[in-house]
């Protein structure tokens, strides 16, 4: 499954690969304000996982 990280206030991104990726992603642009996280289907759909992932960027936050 691929992602895609928006931050900077949408004006930047990132692509993840699988959810161990976007992980590791997240911890990386700890500093960051994350804006939105979407699951990108091959159908060209996607949908907003931030809710799903909303503790590891919290949790980033809290430890750096």
């Amino acid at each position: 499954m691929r992602y895609r990280i928006e931050y900077a206030g949408g004006r930047c991104c990132n692509f993840a690969n699988s959810s161990k990726d976007l992980i590791a992603w997240l911890k990386l642009l700890k500093d960051e304000e994350i804006t939105d996280i979407r699951k990108l289907y091959k159908s060209g759909v996607s949908d907003s996982v931030m809710e799903t992932y909303q503790k590891y960027i919290d949790g980033g936050r809290k430890h750096g």
